[in-house]
């Protein structure tokens, strides 16, 4: 094993996703648990992707952290950084069971100090140089654990300190990567963790590397079954909140990019009403506005906070790709509803609920709440687009199969640029177990006619949804570096291993 962990935040929601969201989605599988600091998605350090953000708290405390199955006396690894350098001394270090054995931190001063324990143990090494606040950098390191061991660290591809120290903190080894600090807010992207073991990824990489993290946009070969899809999104990227009145007509316009039978809306009220009624209606589009009623959906009396409520279609509705269309909803009753985003883009007017869904819609009025409203869809014929959604949604996205051996391939974007050196594929999937009995995955990458399980094969998913992973440090049909041409032509997917 070469490549102990790779993240690009890229996969935890929207750009400035909601706070808890983010949180819950970091420690499905990826992390291991958080503290007080306060993770958010935000725009990426490199040219792609996104990036996270550690407003870090008050007290000096481990805000996010990663716990491994195995333990290491030496790692190599680097992150992308951007710090307002404000408060105390702030980073990111390696711990064994909770004990940090040493810490890298970003001073106040704008220098790098690498520490004994935690970001507040003494300094071993401090460099003469110094970042700016809110600049970007990459920082990397080359750290052997232990009372009186080497270790490295480069800013920018440039050597800024190197050295012997006690490293470990009286631990013998570390199983722990941990974000640590106290009143600075940081951004953190690209991040890579590589032991010294194997022919590949061994040493520190000093390229100003990026990870760019695609999505299927096809599907490749597939045997998994249809589970469940989504039109729109039931992420919350704001903590807002609106109320759009008694006896009112609201929609939100979404355009489906494949076929697919509508057959049910869903909203999230933020209130509690044991008698607020409700009904769904899809509108078609009409140059770019409501047109002609479609379908009205089945009466949902009764609301509980933070609960979603679902209006279902009496027959499903079928939605032809690259067509707009309108859902909400109209209601009796005054109660407030979340919103997915501040954009404002829904459309609103007056209308009697006990007259009914106007048809046509006519007059609307724009620039309205975007409330958190979404479509539950069947009849979709691919199986990519169940699985492409940022962030997995759980059990309202998801393909599914029982058999050993089934395997879903999909393909992927070509890389947005060429790069000198690709040092490492990771095909990652949000998993659970929903039958009895054990099983197995593999998290799969075929190449030219090559299909391999990488560096985690077997693995055993959880009950819950959570990310596996595994790496592909060599083009699996040649067994050298990968080229651009050839992860381009890739696929990659998940098998029923057992």
């Amino acid at each position: 094993m070469a490549v102990v962990f790779i993240d690009g935040f890229d996969k935890y929601g929207a750009l400035n996703a909601v706070t808890g969201n983010v949180g819950t989605l970091l420690l499905e599988g990826e992390w291991t648990s958080q503290a007080a600091g306060s993770p958010t998605i935000v725009a990426g350090l490199s040219s792609t992707g996104s990036a996270m953000q550690i407003v870090y708290g008050a007290s000096s405390a481990a805000d996010l952290i990663k716990t491994f199955s195995s333990t290491w006396t030496r790692l190599i690894g680097g992150i992308r950084f951007n710090a307002n350098l404000v408060g105390q001394n702030s980073g990111f270090g390696f711990a064994s069971n909770g004990t940090s054995a040493c810490t890298i931190t970003i001073n106040t001063a704008g220098t790098i100090s690498l520490r004994t324990g935690n970001n507040g143990g003494t300094a071993l090494s401090t460099s003469s140089s110094t970042v700016s606040a809110n600049a970007t950098h990459y920082l990397e390191w080359d750290i052997t654990f232990g009372a009186s061991s080497s270790y490295q660290v480069w800013l920018d591809g440039v050597s800024i300190f190197s050295g012997t120290g006690n490293t470990a903190n009286g631990v013998s080894n570390v199983n722990q990567f941990q974000f640590f600090g106290q009143s600075q807010t940081i951004i953190f992207d690209d991040f890579y963790l590589f032991d010294s073991t194997g022919g590949t990824n061994n040493a520190v990489l000093n390229t100003n590397p990026r990870i760019e993290t695609q999505f299927p946009t096809a599907d490749s070969s597939v045997q998994f079954s249809f589970g469940a899809a989504i039109l729109g999104s039931a992420e919350q990227t704001t903590v807002s909140t609106a109320s759009p009145g008694a006896n009112q007509l609201i929609l939100r316009t979404y355009t489906p990019t494949v076929a697919c039978v509508l057959n049910s809306v869903a909203c999230v009220p933020n209130t509690t009403n044991g008698a607020a009624n409700f009904k769904g209606v899809l509108y078609a589009d009409s140059a770019g506005v409501p047109g002609s009623l479609l379908a009205t959906g089945t009466q949902a009396t009764g609301t509980i906070a933070g609960s979603t409520l679902t209006s279902p279609f009496s027959s499903g509705q079928t939605l032809t790709a690259s067509t707009a269309y309108w859902l909400g909803f109209i209601t009796d009753t005054s109660i407030t509803f979340q919103e997915s985003d501040t954009n404002a883009t829904g459309r609103s007017k007056s209308n009697t609920y006990a007259s009914g869904p106007p048809n046509p819609a006519g007059s609307t009025t724009g620039g309205q709440a975007s409330f958190l409203i979404y479509g539950n869809l069947t009849g979709v014929a691919v199986d990519y687009y169940e699985v492409s959604v940022n962030p997995p949604p759980g059990d309202i996205s998801y393909v599914f199969a029982s058999s050993s051996g089934y395997e879903d391939l999909y393909s992927f974007p070509a890389l947005s640029t060429t790069p000198l050196n690709i040092y490492t594929v990771a095909v990652k999937g949000n998993i659970k177990k929903s039958d009895t009995g054990a099983r197995t995955v593999n998290l799969q990458c075929k190449s030219s006619g090559t299909d391999s399980a990488g560096s985690n094969s077997g693995q055993a998913p959880g009950t819950t949804y959570g990310w596996l992973e595994s790496f592909f440090d060599t083009d699996p049909n040649t067994g050298s570096a990968w080229t651009a041409s050839g992860l381009n032509s890739a696929t990659s997917g998940v098998k029923i291993a057992s």
